[in-house]
């Protein structure tokens, strides 16, 4: 599943009030530029690593590794549609892992 087709899913389904399409294409955006950069960055850094590691331990095997844009994007939408941490159940939740 794709993270904009994600992104929407949570969207909607928070039931938040203001301009969360606005919001859901100002992540999917974040998502897609730096996806652009994953030739020269890399897929992973040291806090998508981190991140992975931490989760699959706390989480288990449901976890799946989530990229650093994937990340991004995910952080994007819990900080501006539903103001929740971006720790590892909400990554899960977010991204359906």
């Amino acid at each position: 599943m794709s993270i904009i087709v994600v992104l929407l899913v949570v969207s909607v389904s928070t039931g938040s009030e203001g301009s969360y399409f606005g919001d859901l294409l100002k992540c999917n955006d974040l998502l897609l530029k730096c996806q652009e950069t994953e030739t020269i960055m890399g897929k992973f850094n040291g806090m998508a690593n981190e991140l992975n590691q931490n989760c699959s331990q706390e989480i288990g095997s449901k976890w799946s590794n989530v990229t650093r844009c994937e990340l991004e994007a995910t952080k994007c939408l819990l900080n501006q549609m539903i103001a929740m941490d971006a720790n590892c159940e909400n990554i899960a939740d977010v991204m359906h892992l």
